[in-house]
């Protein structure tokens, strides 16, 4: 079944369409015997070229978009460890509020990220008065007791959280150009019409004694690729959207049980004889 599923994620209208164009500019060609021999070898400069330079960049960004996922998460984790830990009491409210204010922090980071292009300001502006509220209860810290060092480095690490969020951002705003894009859809359409011609004259070379549909087999295998090409190339365009299976997930269970493993208390390891 999961093969039929991932069959299933790279194959929507588009699919159809174009394998539709390709067989009635084929039949059609077939019909009216208009040949011509195209060097099939120009689909791959034409097309596939700048689908799949576009498909490795987007998997550069993902894997890009990953790291900053883990240095978020680790440099927060370094920030609420110093709160929890450093100070002399860790029941302090202020203590407890950081705590909050961590999973309100990647609640609204995966509202963000998750969000459309146009809405995702809201969440933005979001994100940076959480990081503003932590920055000033470390600075509460510090008038209960926390010493100045640690207060410094509870400060390093929302900076560093910020720069990684910086970047998940840029992610999510720029991606492929728009032009190189453009360009990929405008042959995806026009080379099945264009090519029609070439795949006539090689179902003309095909035996009397085949069935019919093998005269369109290989223009309706050429429009899968391409348009499977162009599918996986879009899933992994956004890869925060939550379309393809690739996509990354801000989990927040995983940040609730980060934390709550961190405040468990050790379990006691005893001497052995």
């Amino acid at each position: 079944m999961g093969f039929f599923k991932h069959i299933y994620l790279i194959t929507n209208y588009k699919t159809l369409l174009v394998t539709l164009l390709a067989i009635l500019a084929t039949w059609y060609c077939i019909e009216y015997e208009l040949y011509a021999d195209f060097p099939l070898g120009l689909v791959s400069i034409a097309i596939i070229f700048p689908v799949v330079f576009a498909i490795n960049s987007a998997y550069a960004r993902r894997e890009r978009a990953l790291i900053d996922l883990a240095q978020c998460k680790g440099f927060i984790l370094g920030y609420y460890r110093i709160a929890m830990d450093q100070v002399k009491d860790k029941n302090t409210e202020s203590s407890l509020v950081i705590r909050e204010q961590i999973i309100r922090l990647f609640r609204t980071v995966k509202l963000f990220l998750e969000s459309d292009i146009k809405k995702a300001k809201v969440h933005e502006d979001e994100v940076y008065k959480i990081v503003k509220q932590l920055s000033q209860s470390s600075r509460k810290l510090r008038d209960e007791g926390l010493a100045g060092r640690f207060v410094s480095r509870m400060s390093e690490h929302l900076t560093r959280f910020v720069v990684a969020f910086e970047d998940m951002k840029m992610i999510f705003f720029y991606r492929t150009p728009i032009g190189l894009r453009s360009y990929g859809k405008i042959f995806l359409y026009v080379f099945p019409v264009l090519y029609a011609p070439s795949f006539a004259h090689l179902a003309k070379g095909f035996s009397q004694d085949l069935p019919v549909f093998f005269n369109y087999m290989i223009p309706t295998i050429y429009a899968f690729i391409l348009v499977s090409l162009d599918n996986v190339q879009t899933q992994l365009e956004n890869p925060y959207d939550q379309i393809g299976e690739d996509d990354i997930t801000v989990d927040l269970g995983q940040i609730e049980d980060m934390i709550e493993e961190g405040d468990s208390p050790l379990p006691l390891i005893e001497d052995k004889p």
